[in-house]
């Protein structure tokens, strides 16, 4: 407990002797501050030059503001100009779509009406179909067909090209 005494005792005279070297340095200054006196600066030649500066920036800037504004309107009259073309694009394929429709439509309903035309001719085919071979059935003939042999339309094709072309060699 002593040693904490002591310590505090110490620390207590170093505070002291901290605040009177701090008492002395602050009558230094204000002493200095005395006999020299406050330093006044002339500062007015100088507020010309920072008009000057402020004027060449605001000039600068408008002009920054100026280019930037043109720059975009004639971004934006670009862009104008080609949003109204795709526009006139847009509306001149929905007029050829439009003309397509009504075609289209009468198409797909021959369509319709000619697989129905086509499923009863089937219908009827088959019917015929039916009914002859039971006639046939029924009456007890029998057909044989007696046909000659089929005649080879390659070569007769072959064989008149070449009287074809022997023809065109001597003319």
């Amino acid at each position: 407990m002593q040693s904490l005494r002591d310590r505090l005792a110490s620390y207590l005279d170093r505070v002291r002797g901290l605040e009177t070297e701090n008492r002395k340095l602050e009558s230094k200054i204000q002493e200095h501050l005395e006999k020299k006196g406050p330093q006044v600066r002339e500062w007015s030649h100088y507020f010309k030059t920072m008009e000057d500066l402020r004027a060449q920036i605001f000039a600068n800037t408008i002009d920054n503001a100026r280019l930037a504004a043109d720059d975009f309107r004639v971004k934006y009259e670009t862009e104008l100009t080609m949003h109204q073309s795709v526009e006139s694009d847009i509306h001149g394929l929905c007029k050829v779509i439009d003309g397509t429709n009504v075609p289209r439509l009468q198409l797909e309903t021959e369509i319709e009406a000619l697989k129905k035309e086509l499923l009863f001719m089937k219908k009827n085919n088959e019917e015929e179909v039916k009914g002859l071979q039971a006639q046939i059935a029924s009456s007890g003939l029998t057909m044989e067909v007696d046909a000659p042999k089929s005649q080879d339309l390659a070569k007769i094709m072959a064989d008149s090209w070449a009287q074809y072309d022997k023809l065109a060699r001597k003319n």
